[in-house]
């Protein structure tokens, strides 16, 4: 929460929100009939908001009679940051104390030089470093005359295209772009060959549609309409656009809708303008609303609150259109030094105390307060907007519709409101289609409690003029309300189901789209801290509001394992049918214990794990069942490997008896480079991880069958029973595939059970390595893991078993399950987990789509890759490989050039900075006693160009911590 300084130069606020007496006297006092009697008929606001006032102090401000308001308004967006910011006070002091003049024309001064660069620090970063500034007069729709201007002189043409809703001035050059009918209903001769095009807006889109599906299709009309030789409608010079519409009924375009229309003018060599004088500087939640589009404008219109709350205009354009002559377009006070100091100081703190990302969280704060108000009342019909700029439609509250089959627009009552607001010291404006959207633009410096303050303010003055929705609804009802949280049967029951999957996937493209890191970068501190602030459950909201915030709140701060820096983990790209099989997962919701819960489900997961065990040379004796992964499959593959050798050993049934009293003597055999869950199945197993053995290696990382040997001879002549022996095909950190058909011989030998894990390098049977798993067909159980080599979504896993009979060690009849003489398969006879996800559909539909063949082929890529990776590193004079490669991953680490680093906690640093900046994603571990860094090839859509680029990256992130620890 930003803290609010009450004390501006000798002006103390009694509280940080308005303290009522009852409600705000609102007749005329004299200096408001003073008004009226000498100011032309052309004033606006004084007639809604009849307020004279007399002092402010950042979101507050006093009356003339001493009644204090909160102001969500703000001079309209100029108060970025409220009234008498004391630092801009004292920066104008300071200032005129100096001498500064008032005003130079266009000649530079040092306070305009410090704005300069103040502007271009604020501005993003490419596109600053190609821009070129305009002073323009003081108001913005002179900034706007300029820019329409500079685009027909640049282009050549002549035709503007605006968008339904526009507001862009009132001079005769901007009117003609604005939608609104009403005001220049009476204007004659208003710039000519302007036209107007559909601006995304989902409660009353001209096409009918609602969401993505209506913006698209507005981009569609735009881009047939200007591929149109009969459309009427020249080559515009430029288009112009408000990110998000201000007066038009706070619109905000869908950043993929900006993207597209960057896209689109750029085609077609129309310049771009937006006009960010009402929604830049901060109040959206960024600097400027573009910016979560990813995209630049030819041409950026600024005015409001860049000048810190003083008069102030500009444009920023691409300097390749800065096509102007000496004094074509100018203005007596572009040269607003008092304006310069105030808006450099603004920028200056927004971007100090990051303002702007402030302003998201409160703006979501404030948005979610209005949604609950929604939810209380009959006559609200929207609550949208960005950041703090937020709009809340009124409607008429008896759910009229008009002839489109849209709420009902209630101008009326929303001019009461606004009152009945403004009585309750909240100052509100009001516009849009009809005049029928209360909008809220407060200073982004505005606290928690002033939103409080607000929300309890708008609801009172709703419940005075609305009768609020029953507090108690009926019993069918309540059950009618519920149905919208379920997937129903029969026509239309699936519309629900239909909607939030559209949305939820176009979120995900758009994310996927926009990205350009494996990781946001947003501190773990401040996204565990969005997260709480989400309130989980705390105020309910509809599914597509939940989709919004999960896509930028999770979404858009989730390791994207799509991205080519993103390779630490064996944590691989989901391919796109097991993807879509997800859906039908989800959807559908098959339980795979029994078969009448998971019908056709229980023989697709048979037909996968038939394949599978012929795939890894087994006979129709063989089977398998579907996990959850590696760890599950381990843990089976050991549990049933114990209860078959106390079965043979002494004939006991482990399952109804318990551990006998030899069981402490059972031990594990497995390599040093094992993974970590033979310990962790041994503990859950009851034998105590000291019942694992792990055996030296080869140099190459796989296991010694002469170490193993040694140790099962040593044990049992210790009266120990070494039971079961562990093959590893894929070591996680080398990939290391050991002899297989040695582990074969050596459990033979000795009557043990073997197991292989093959977790990691299982999919080595569908490519041209298959021979490295010779000897996997002699095992008695064996891991496999889709979620790794097989390009699957997490979990999915399998265990195989060469005897299917073993699953009589874990298999248990239940009356209401399972029963004995069930004629139906039921799959809970071969799992320790009762539930279990329909997970075998992913491998199903990959195998139907991708087929084996391809998906050996991507193997054999990543393995060639891989070396040529490792090649790559060798030839980097500031990197060091640690080992060879043996399956997909590469062991390296950063050395420099220097003597005397510390290289361990210099490549620690490097992989934790990369990650928390949102440049890489690579992993850590330990080689030989040296912290390395590991890439996990598992894309194979990536290049060797993308390898290149990453140790790139990663070279410079470790001088740039070099060069900090030297400092």
């Amino acid at each position: 929460m930003i803290s609010f300084n009450t004390d501006f130069q000798g002006t103390k606020a009694a509280s940080p929100i308005p303290v009522l007496q009852g409600l705000h006297d609102l007749t005329p006092d004299e200096l408001l009939l003073s008004q009226e009697h000498y100011e032309s008929e052309v004033r606006s606001y004084p007639r809604r908001l009849p307020v004279a006032i007399a002092k402010a102090y950042g979101a507050l401000v006093e009356d003339s009679r001493g009644q204090v308001y909160l102001d969500c308004l703000a001079g309209a967006g100029t108060l970025v940051l409220g009234y008498n910011h004391p630092e801009i006070n004292q920066a104008l002091i300071e200032q005129l104390n100096a001498g500064i003049p008032y005003q130079t024309l266009d000649i530079t001064t040092p306070a305009k030089d410090h704005f300069i660069r103040e502007l271009m620090a604020f501005l993003p970063q490419d596109f600053a470093e190609n821009a070129k500034v305009q002073f323009c007069g003081p108001s913005g729709a002179d900034a706007v005359e300029a820019a329409i201007k500079l685009a027909k002189q640049t282009t050549g043409r002549n035709t503007i295209a605006a968008f339904h809703g526009a507001y862009h001035g009132m001079t005769n050059g901007t009117m003609a772009m604005m939608g609104n009918l009403n005001t220049k209903a009476r204007r004659q001769g208003l710039m000519s060959d302007v036209h107007f095009l559909p601006f995304p807006y989902d409660l009353r889109c001209p096409f009918g549609l609602q969401g993505e599906q209506g913006a698209r299709q507005g981009l569609r009309y735009i881009e047939r309409m200007l591929a149109d030789d009969e459309s009427g409608v020249q080559k515009p010079a430029a288009i112009i656009v408000e990110p998000v519409q201000g007066e038009g009924g706070v619109i905000p375009a869908p950043a993929f809708w900006l993207k597209e229309l960057r896209r689109i003018t750029e085609e077609h060599g129309i310049l771009l303008i937006f006009d960010e004088i009402q929604c830049g500087i901060g109040k959206t939640g960024s600097n400027f609303a573009f910016e979560d589009a990813g995209i630049q404008p030819d041409i950026l219109c600024l005015s409001k609150a860049v000048g810190g709350g003083l008069p102030m205009s500009l444009l920023v354009f691409n300097k390749d259109i800065d096509t102007w002559r000496p004094g074509e377009h100018t203005g007596t006070f572009r040269g607003n030094q008092l304006a310069m100091v105030s808006g450099a100081k603004a920028l200056e703190i927004i971007r100090r105390d990051r303002l702007a990302q402030q302003a998201q969280v409160t703006g979501d704060y404030l948005r979610r307060g209005l949604e609950k108000i929604a939810e209380k009342t009959r006559c609200i019909a929207d609550v949208r907007g960005k950041g703090l700029m937020l709009g809340v439609e009124i409607c008429d509250p008896e759910g009229k519709k008009n002839k489109f089959g849209e709420p009902l627009s209630a101008p009326e009552l929303t001019v009461a409101i606004q009152r009945a607001a403004l009585e309750r010291g909240l100052i509100i404006e009001k516009g849009g289609r009809e005049g029928s959207v209360l909008r809220f633009l407060p200073p982004i410096i505005i606290t928690f409690e002033q939103i409080d303050f607000a929300l309890k303010a708008l609801e009172e003055a709703i419940d005075s003029l609305v009768e609020p929705k029953p507090a108690v609804q009926p019993l069918n009802s309540i059950q009618n309300s519920w149905r919208e949280h379920f997937i129903h049967v029969g026509k239309q029951g699936a519309d629900g189901f239909e909607a939030a999957m559209n949305q939820s996937t176009q979120a995900l493209k758009k994310i996927f789209e926009s990205t350009d890191s494996p990781y946001s970068g947003l501190d773990p501190m401040v996204l565990q801290s969005q997260i709480r602030r989400a309130q989980l459950g705390e105020n309910p909201q509809s599914l597509s509001d939940v989709i919004e915030e999960t896509s930028e709140l999770i979404g858009k701060n989730s390791i994207i394992v799509q991205h080519p820096h993103c390779i630490a983990h064996l944590h691989t790209p989901p391919m796109l049918p097991a993807v879509a099989a997800e859906a039908f997962i989800t959807a559908l919701n098959q339980s795979m214990d029994s078969w009448d819960q998971a019908s056709a489900a229980t023989f697709i997961e048979q037909e996968v794990t038939d394949w599978l065990c012929n795939r890894f040379g087994f006979d129709e004796n063989a089977d398998g069942v579907f996990t959850s992964g590696g760890t599950q499959s381990n843990l089976m593959g050991l549990l049933m490997a114990r209860d078959h050798i106390i079965h043979t050993l002494s004939g006991d049934n482990v399952q109804k008896d318990g551990l006998p009293d030899y069981a402490d003597k059972l031990r594990v055999i497995c390599s040093k480079n094992s993974h970590f869950t033979m310990q962790k199945s041994a503990s859950l197993l009851g034998l105590g991880e000291h019942a694992v053995v792990c055996v030296d290696t080869y140099s190459d990382g796989t296991i010694s069958v002469e170490a193993a040997e040694d140790a099962i001879s040593s044990l049992k002549a210790d009266g120990l029973i070494p039971f079961v022996i562990t093959g590893t095909a894929g070591t996680t950190d080398h990939g290391a595939v050991d002899d297989l058909d040695d582990v074969a011989d050596l459990a033979k030998k000795h009557g043990m059970w073997m197991h292989v894990d093959a977790a990691y390098g299982g999919a080595l049977k569908l490519s041209r390595h298959h021979a490295r798993l010779e000897g996997i067909e002699r095992a008695d159980s064996v891991t496999i893991d889709f979620h790794k080599m097989f390009f699957q979504p997490i979990s999915c896993g399998a265990v195989i078993l060469k005897d299917k009979s073993h699953f009589r060690y874990i298999r248990h009849h239940a009356d209401y399950l399972n029963r004995e003489e069930d004629v139906l398969p039921n799959l809970v006879d071969k799992s320790i987990a009762t539930t279990r996800r329909f997970d075998a559909l992913k491998v199903w539909m990959t195998l139907q789509n991708v087929g084996p063949q391809a998906m050996g082929s991507m193997v054999d890529h990543l393995l060639n890759q891989t070396q040529l990776v490792a090649d790559m590193i060798n030839h980097r004079s500031h990197f060091e490989l640690l080992a060879a490669p043996c399956l997909s991953t590469v062991l390296f680490r950063f050395k420099g050039n220097e003597k005397g680093w510390d290289l361990d906690a210099l490549n620690k640093q490097i992989r934790l900075d990369a990650l928390v900046q949102g440049r890489a994603v690579v992993g850590e571990t330990v080689v030989d006693g040296k912290v390395a860094l590991k890439f996990t090839l598992l894309n194979p859509c990536l290049s060797l160009t993308d390898f290149e680029q990453l140790l790139t990256e990663l070279e410079a992130l470790a001088n740039d911590i070099v060069k900090q620890t030297s400092l």
